[in-house]
């Protein structure tokens, strides 16, 4: 006769018997341990759901920054604006520029035919040549040279020093006029003949066509010339403006170079390097250029 055996009776409220393993055994599981292990699983569900979430922000975050910073930041600066073309091959011709790298300055670094071009008594221009200029510290300029002025009259200002410019690109017409009056003055003041009044004046005022300030890329400081190398101004520019790409268009001693007598109240952008090379080997531009032509 068959045993009935009695059943167990399993309250669910309170605990909870699971049969576990092939031998059937019994395991009691409390309802304390079965709402922990519930609230586990809600936690770590919690978990991948914020975990998503970061991840979906994150992505998105990155989508943005490139899609409004740095999307535009390299279109603005493969986009370089060209100079209108002019009679002459200069700075203005409509060549294409490449894209410019960057010095310890963070300012562009321009090739040589942008910060070398030069006009002087070997290599004049006509009055075709325009630069395209921009206004930068309060006269105006070629504009590749804007940001090397603006950044460096800053620097002079945070130590205190109030860099002042009182002309920066001079047109042909008005250069022809200057040179036409300091000759009438030396005949009219001095009794110069008309050669004679012409050789002198060149040693101050450069002939329209072979001044350097038609480039765009020279400033001149206001100042006397006859004292200015004595000023706090000439020397901070001594030891700073070379980080900036600029150097002295009219230093001393290098008449024989420049065709004009020593006046430190201009200053020519020339890049930084080409400005350190120069003011280690104590040259001027013309005597630069030449070091350069030598090399080749």
């Amino acid at each position: 006769m068959a045993r009935h055996r009695k059943k167990r009776e399993i309250y669910p409220q309170r605990e909870r018997w699971d049969d576990l393993g092939p031998a059937g055994r019994n395991l009691f599981i409390s309802r304390d341990k079965q709402l922990q292990a519930r609230q586990a699983r809600h936690i770590r569900l919690w978990m991948r759901v914020v975990l998503v979430l970061v991840v979906l922000a994150i992505a998105v975050g990155v989508v943005f920054f490139v899609a409004f910073y740095m999307v535009p930041y390299f279109h603005a600066e493969m986009v370089l604006p060209s100079a209108e073309a002019s009679g002459s091959s200069s700075l203005s011709s409509g060549d294409n520029v490449e894209l410019p790298t960057y010095d310890s300055m963070g300012l562009p670094v321009y090739a040589d035919e942008v910060s070398l071009f030069v006009i002087n008594q070997d290599a004049p221009a006509d009055a075709s040549y325009v630069p395209d200029t921009v206004e930068a510290e309060g006269v105006q300029v070629e504009s590749h040279v804007a940001s090397a002025l603006e950044k460096m009259a800053e620097a002079a200002r945070e130590e205190g020093l109030a860099l002042t410019f009182t002309e920066g690109y001079v047109s042909y017409e008005e250069q022809e006029r200057r040179f036409q009056a300091e000759v009438n003055r030396l005949m009219e003041e001095e009794g110069l003949t008309t050669v004679m009044a012409h050789t002198q004046a060149r040693l101050t005022v450069p002939m329209a066509g072979e001044c350097d300030q038609q480039t765009g890329l020279c400033v001149r400081l206001d100042g006397n010339p006859e004292t200015f190398g004595d000023s706090r101004t000439c020397s901070w520019l001594r030891s700073n403006m070379g980080q900036y790409g600029f150097v002295f268009r009219y230093p001393a001693d290098k008449e024989d170079f420049t065709g004009c007598q020593e006046d430190l109240t201009v200053i020519r952008y020339v890049g930084s390097a080409h400005a350190t090379a120069m003011q280690q080997r104590s040259m001027c531009l013309e005597e630069y250029l030449t070091y350069l032509g030598n090399q080749g």
